[in-house]
């Protein structure tokens, strides 16, 4: 999924609210060896109508496809996300859902069920065995049966570290403000930002005004030293994304950007 973040412009870089993160918590139940992980706020882009058009690639992606094929309400959905890089990925859904009668309409749609660790597997007999489902209170994973069975011994066992124990990834998330949509990626030289001793990176998504959301970005580098030798790479590659009123600061080993960008600029970036 490839997801451009943007972020308010409010608070310094040495600490944001350490209220709980609804992107955070959902950490918690991917495997540790993610190295990209997007959130949605489903509810918030679904019912807000400016920003029809970042819902609109939620609504047509192939998990809500088979959702609403299965006969879920997208109403009822609150919050998504998608972690990449463990080996497969897998994505994670919460909101107001009725477990039991999501596994009567699984049974009608010829899904079949095994039980691992406690929670059923759903997995359709028509269909591949990557569109599998895994039902928990107010949640539904889904992926290939492999990648789901990662997620729940995540969630299962103490043991078994999620992204958020990674100290490094926990760093760089109280930094971040919560957002409509946040992307939180381990530094890789396959992604389109690549900077020397880069640990990791997000990007935070808020709505300003009518038409354009505000982006706050946090870079977590090794040192001092190689944040600040960072700097001019990181608004040279911000400034050919179509952001406006860049900013940035350096304290510690982080760098910390704000911008604008119009919602349909934005929109042209997404893919769930």
């Amino acid at each position: 999924m490839a997801v451009v973040l943007l972020f308010g412009l409010s608070g310094s870089i040495c600490g944001c609210s350490r209220d709980s993160k609804d992107f955070a918590d959902m950490m918690r139940k991917v495997p540790v060896e993610s190295t990209c992980f997007a959130y949605w706020d489903v509810y918030e882009l679904g019912t807000d109508t400016d920003l029809v058009g970042a819902y609109t690639k939620f609504r047509e992606s192939p998990q809500a496809q088979q959702l609403m094929d299965i006969g879920v309400l997208l109403s009822v959905l609150e919050r998504s996300a998608r972690a990449y890089g463990f080996g497969g990925s897998a994505t994670v859904i919460e909101g107001d859902l009725d477990l039991e009668d999501i596994e009567r309409r699984l049974v009608q749609n010829g899904y079949t069920e095994i039980i691992y660790r406690g929670i059923g597997i759903w997995t359709s007999q028509d269909g591949n065995e990557g569109d599998s489902l895994a039902l928990q209170e107010g949640t539904i994973l889904m992926g290939s049966g492999e990648d789901l069975r990662s997620c729940l011994d995540t969630i299962a066992l103490q043991q078994v570290y999620s992204l958020y124990d990674d100290q490094n990834i926990r760093l760089l998330i109280d930094r971040l403000p919560r957002g409509l949509m946040v992307n939180v990626c381990k530094a890789d030289l396959a992604s389109a930002e690549t900077y020397d001793d880069l640990i990791a990176l997000g990007k935070s998504y808020k709505k300003e005004g009518q038409d354009r959301l505000k982006l706050t970005a946090v870079y977590m580098f090794q040192d001092n030293y190689a944040a600040r030798e960072a700097q001019a790479q990181i608004e040279s590659h911000l400034k050919t994304d179509r952001l406006a009123n860049i900013r940035l600061e350096v304290e510690d080993s982080f760098v910390r950007v704000t911008a604008l960008i119009y919602t349909t600029d934005f929109v042209q970036t997404l893919a769930f």
